[in-house]
């Protein structure tokens, strides 16, 4: 079975559905469901209801074809220092951001959506076995499936330009988020996310670095914020993050030459060029499908539903 309504209507759709489920949950007291269970448990099994279920379905009613559409495929060996590089630069543009917010009086702590279910302290190496599988590894799967796997790839075989698709997805994943405050923080990463997507050609690559991430920010949030609250650091801080974003911003881009570079020795096409011959064919009617993809009043609607939950709800 394959849906016939316009793509620049279902992917939004999908996300408006998991935005208004996490606003419920925010009449949902967690804690009470988990007493007498763990609670890292209740969170996973939140997130497969919220995430992995409405996302399977979706794929379902898209049919076969949209499968390919996933990018769920190993990464090659050469992809590991792009890879790397790549997460560096995520935490250190993230943690710039994070210094700019700290300065305007608009710094937040969380990273996660779970943050709130963390607790201040560890038990035990269990309890960060569970924190780490239930607000790091299984977020970066849930998330990257549908914001990089479903949305993106969505925007992307409708014939959308791979920056509008980038854009799009990284602005939906930073409203599911429902966080105005770290809502610069959420689009970055959903960008760098998007992009090492592309770049790669593999999914499971943006849930490895979205899985480092979200450890990194886990164990040195606190770390962070206490070296930029301290008035006589905050530059010093500042000027050695600018640096170490720059010098593995440029490795990065030295990195993703290099892909396209091998790419074209194996006369295969690169990433961010595949189905150029399809847009030169029909240049105007693209110009129709990435202005119907930013206009989607589901888009829209997903913007206004992220309003009323930080204004009402929150």
């Amino acid at each position: 079975m394959q849906i016939k309504i316009k793509k620049s209507m279902t992917a939004p759709f999908l996300v408006l559905m998991i935005c208004i489920l996490l606003g419920l949950l925010q009449y949902l007291n967690i804690n009470d469901i988990a007493q007498k269970n763990n609670i890292y448990v209740a969170i996973i099994i939140m997130q497969v209801i919220i995430f992995i279920i409405p996302g399977i379905i979706y794929c379902k009613l898209r049919g076969k074809k949209f499968a390919p559409e996933l990018k769920l495929k190993p990464f090659t060996p050469n992809k590991l220092w792009f890879t790397v590089c790549s997460f560096i630069v995520l935490i250190s543009g993230s943690a710039l951001i994070k210094v700019g917010l700290y300065t305007l009086g608009y710094y937040s702590t969380q990273y996660t959506m779970y943050e709130q279910y963390v607790p201040t302290s560890m038990r035990g190496f269990g309890d960060l076995v569970y924190i780490l599988i239930a607000v790091a590894l299984l977020p970066a799967i849930t998330e990257e499936f549908v914001f990089r796997g479903i949305v993106l790839g969505e925007y992307r075989s409708m014939g959308c330009k791979k920056y509008i698709a980038a854009t799009i997805s990284a602005l939906l994943f930073s409203l599911v988020h429902l966080n105005i405050f770290q809502l610069p923080v959420f689009f970055f990463g959903g960008i760098i996310f998007a992009f090492v997507t592309l770049i790669t050609d593999s999914l499971l690559c943006a849930m490895l670095i979205h899985f480092l991430n979200n450890c990194f920010s886990l164990l040195f949030e606190s770390q962070l914020l206490n070296l930029i609250s301290q008035t006589d650091s905050i530059i010093f801080v500042l000027f050695i993050l600018t640096i170490v974003f720059l010098i593995f911003l440029i490795l990065t881009l030295q990195s993703t030459e290099r892909i396209f570079y091998l790419k074209g020795i194996r006369g295969e096409a690169a990433p961010l060029m595949k189905g150029q011959r399809r847009k030169k064919k029909s240049s105007g009617f693209k110009f129709d499908i990435n202005a119907e993809a930013l206009t989607s009043p589901v888009l829209i609607l997903c913007i206004v539903v992220f309003v009323i939950i930080i204004l009402v709800v929150k």
